[in-house]
């Protein structure tokens, strides 16, 4: 029992309207089973009782199931099903009582029930109210399943700030659980609730409850790629939590944030050089790109190269001309209309070229055109450069040195070899000369003739008469001659002439006698071979 309208009490000094319900009531599903929720009040002579409500808690809040006057009764919309299955006892002619007897009990009988009384005191309408606990008995735990029915209304050429409606429909088990429609991100894989209030009717069968929760959403492009999910659960659900998901949902939006980013550094250019741009815009579906060089749009015609949509925009500066304000416009088509974006503009501000002798030449790339062998191939953001290679250079000319050095080292050492083998002034070979000096000797390797010695003998013979020195010219030669076996080697350089050996030897006797007043050579120097100071004496 409760007692109410405790602020009436401190105002006035009385006891206010009392009501006295029972405060859990269990009951079975058995065939002749009943739930019996009896209200009975008591009130003061000066309370006028106007009118009481049996109502039951449906999603978080009392709706009406009987309205009870001393004249009628009156079923709501929600206590309909209750019509045909209840027996209701009225107040008036003395009782204080509204009696509701629910019969043939169902699981959807179970739940809060509230007794309200509408009385009125004097001039004043006051409310009193009293709650009961409705408990079916039996085995009716069941767990939540996934959710049969989710959908997205529109669900195709979905775009920015559109508006879609999310439906699902789910078995949350028994006790009552709830529905839940979320929104997974793409990038980040979280979850973002989007709404889990919902209503709910019983499974008279299973004694479960099956939800209907409907929301609307305002789709941004960030839900491109989304997906959503709606889950069903009760107390006794555990991970993972029975869902059903729709997605990803494809959102078309205008290209937004276009910007150009240049890929170097845009100081200092002069005519020559390279200068590479980049325009980075976002949509869906993907943007074309149109580049605008002083309000007039760039074309490739060869010094222009582009990207495959022209995103990226390449070219060789090839005057100062080129100077100028860049920009570039992002466009894409999608539901039949056309969206575009604009990007910042860009100053470039270029120079006369550079006194430099090193050039670089800017090619597609490296495989398509080579360098040659004195420049190297540079590969820096898609596009290929070759630049002049100081290192290739170097090289080039120490191989041609090294070349030249030792064609020369060649050459000048088979020409020694060829002059080795050239002959003495008298004709004869250096082979057969070295030979015959060898020969000559009976041991080629005893000591060499003392020229000194022979030089004195035969200068002394030179000075005697002419018989004598002829005698002893003779005699010494001869044993000169046999001593150093030098006769074969003068015999060999002068072959003798077919003359007769009578008229040799008249003329041997002759050059005697003429040549003793002659000068006697000299001894041999340092340069001079034996074989060729006895060939000089001979003479």
């Amino acid at each position: 029992m409760i007692t109410l309208c405790f602020g009436l009490f401190l105002i006035k000094g009385f006891v206010c309207l009392t009501i006295t319900t029972p405060p859990e009531i269990n009951a079975t599903l058995e065939s002749n089973s009943s739930i019996i929720l009896n209200c009975t009040f008591e009130k003061k002579d000066n309370e006028q009782i106007r009118n009481v409500y049996w109502k039951k808690k449906i999603s978080g809040d009392y709706k009406l199931l009987v309205d009870v006057t001393p004249n009628y009764v009156d079923y709501s919309a929600q206590g309909g099903s209750l019509k045909n299955r209840s027996e209701l006892f009225r107040f008036g002619n003395g009782s204080t009582s509204v009696v509701l007897i629910i019969k043939d009990v169902r699981c959807l009988d179970n739940g809060q029930y509230q007794c309200s009384i509408n009385y009125k005191t004097g001039e004043t309408t006051q409310i009193a109210e009293n709650n009961t606990a409705v408990n079916i008995q039996g085995p009716f735990k069941a767990n939540a399943v996934k959710p049969k029915v989710f959908s997205v209304q529109p669900n195709i050429s979905l775009e920015e700030h559109g508006m879609v409606k999310l439906s699902c429909v789910g078995d949350v088990g028994n006790p009552q659980g709830s529905l839940k429609i979320w929104k997974i991100y793409k990038t980040t894989n979280t979850k973002h609730l989007i709404k889990n209030e919902s209503e709910d009717y019983a499974d008279v069968e299973k004694c479960t409850h099956i939800v209907n929760l409907t929301t609307t959403y305002n789709l941004t492009k960030e839900d491109n790629g989304a997906v959503f999910r709606c889950s069903s659960q009760n107390q006794y659900t555990t991970e993972p939590v029975p869902a059903t998901d729709i997605g990803p949902l494809e959102v078309f939006y205008g290209p937004s944030t276009t910007r150009i980013i240049p890929v170097d550094n845009l100081s200092g250019l002069h005519v020559g050089n390279l200068v590479k741009f980049e325009c980075i815009s976002d949509g869906n579906p993907n943007p074309n790109y149109t580049w605008i060089f002083n309000f007039t749009e760039v074309v490739s015609d060869g010094k222009y190269i582009f990207s495959a949509n022209k995103s990226e925009l390449s070219f060789i500066t090839t005057n100062i001309t080129d100077s100028g304000y860049y920009q570039c416009v992002a466009t894409n088509y999608f539901n039949g209309k056309t969206f575009n974006s604009s990007s910042n503009v860009t100053s470039l501000s270029v120079q006369e070229k550079r006194g430099e002798d090193i050039v670089n030449t800017f090619v597609q790339n490296c495989q398509e055109n080579p360098c040659s062998l004195i420049q190297s191939c540079i590969s820096r953001n898609g596009s290929a450069y070759c630049s002049l290679n100081i290192w290739s250079v170097i090289a080039f000319v120490f191989i041609t040195l090294t070349l030249i050095f030792g064609t020369t080292c060649i050459s000048l050492t088979l020409s020694r070899r060829r002059l080795k083998k050239n002959t003495f002034k008298d004709g004869s070979n250096i082979g057969e000369q070295i030979k015959s000096d060898k020969d000559g000797r009976d041991n080629p390797y005893a000591d060499p003739v003392d020229f000194q010695t022979q030089y004195a003998v035969v200068q002394k013979n030179w000075e005697t008469p002419a018989k004598s020195s002829k005698d002893a010219n003779s005699s010494d030669t001869s044993n000169l001659l046999n001593n150093t076996d030098l006769s074969n080697t003068a015999n060999q350089l002068n072959p003798p002439e077919t003359t007769n050996p009578k008229n040799s030897s008249s003329d041997e006797k002759t050059s005697a006698s003429t040549e003793t007043s002659e000068t006697i050579p000299n001894p041999p120097n340092v340069g001079q071979t034996p074989t060729n100071y006895i060939n000089l004496l001979l003479e």
